[in-house]
């Protein structure tokens, strides 16, 4: 789920990407968290501990997996996001929830100071790269403490779709000289890992299973499990909308679409749009 970038919107502080929410599709998106494979991993692991434990959401936009824990019980779940607007909402509108405004690039917190440590989708939209929102979410972490990151994933359909925008005559800069037409600047030649778009501005990073997964190590985490998520929406992002469609924050899938999930399915890091990493501090 991809919220609408506003290009002019970035924080110089920050360097990242910053976006516009519909806050009138708050409980839409809350109610999503049910179908969210990323979520359903938290839930998972959250199984194990008590509900009273320190929760951060670094990057937690307009807060719905914030009130998705706490009205699960989980009432120390805090959130901090870049966008005042989202904070501003948040307290308004929901003052029981606890999000404050914060730079994933620099957490206002102690070192040691959450049991988890959650991040759905934002360290992928600093273009410097992950590391340092990875560290800063390791440092606060506890000895111990899990922590669950999502990423966008290079999958397999992605490489291939990747390779065909290298070979395709219409992109070629000789043939396009040929016809008059402007060249192509492809994002990949000034950029650390596989970007997306391809051509034109920066919007995000998109990550190997290897390379997210040392990108983790590297900060200091050891990695419980590394699983991809997020397959329905692949179903958008990699096929396109003759098989699914997103209506009322829910992806459907057509009956030939259904069958290409679930034959897709089969094989890990297929078509996932996520990939999610379950990671402990050493």
């Amino acid at each position: 789920m991809d919220p609408q970038q506003t290009q002019s919107n970035v924080i110089p502080s920050c360097k990242s990407v910053i976006f516009d929410w519909n806050e009138k599709e708050f409980e839409l998106l809350v109610n999503s968290c049910n179908r969210d494979e990323g979520v359903a991993l938290t839930l998972k692991y959250l199984a194990s501990v008590k509900k009273d434990v320190k929760i951060l959401e670094a990057g937690c936009g307009l807060g719905r997996v914030v009130k998705y824990l706490q009205d699960r019980g989980y009432s120390k779940a805090k959130g901090i996001e870049i966008s005042d607007k989202s904070v501003s909402f948040l307290n308004t509108f929901h003052p029981e929830l606890d999000v404050e405004v914060g730079d994933v690039l620099n957490l206002k917190y102690p070192d040691n100071s959450f049991d988890v440590v959650l991040s759905y989708g934002v360290v992928e939209h600093f273009p410097a790269g992950p590391q340092l929102p990875l560290k800063e979410m390791q440092r606060v972490l506890k000895p111990g403490g899990f922590g669950i990151i999502t990423v966008p994933s290079f999958n397999a359909m992605r490489k291939i779709q990747y390779f065909w925008q290298q070979i395709n005559p219409k992109n070629n800069s000789f043939i396009r000289r040929i016809f008059g037409k402007k060249k192509f600047l492809f994002n990949k030649k000034v950029h650390s890992f596989y970007v997306c778009p391809q051509l034109g501005n920066f919007y995000e990073y998109r990550f190997s299973k290897k390379q997210f997964e040392d990108l983790c190590k590297d900060a200091g985490f050891q990695i419980i499990e590394s699983t991809p998520t997020s397959r329905l929406d692949g179903m958008l992002h990699v096929f396109g909308h003759k098989f699914a469609r997103y209506e009322n924050m829910e992806m459907l899938l057509t009956p030939i679409g259904k069958i290409i999930h679930w034959f897709c399915s089969k094989i890990p890091f297929f078509h996932n749009h996520m990939h999610a990493c379950v990671v402990k501090k050493k």
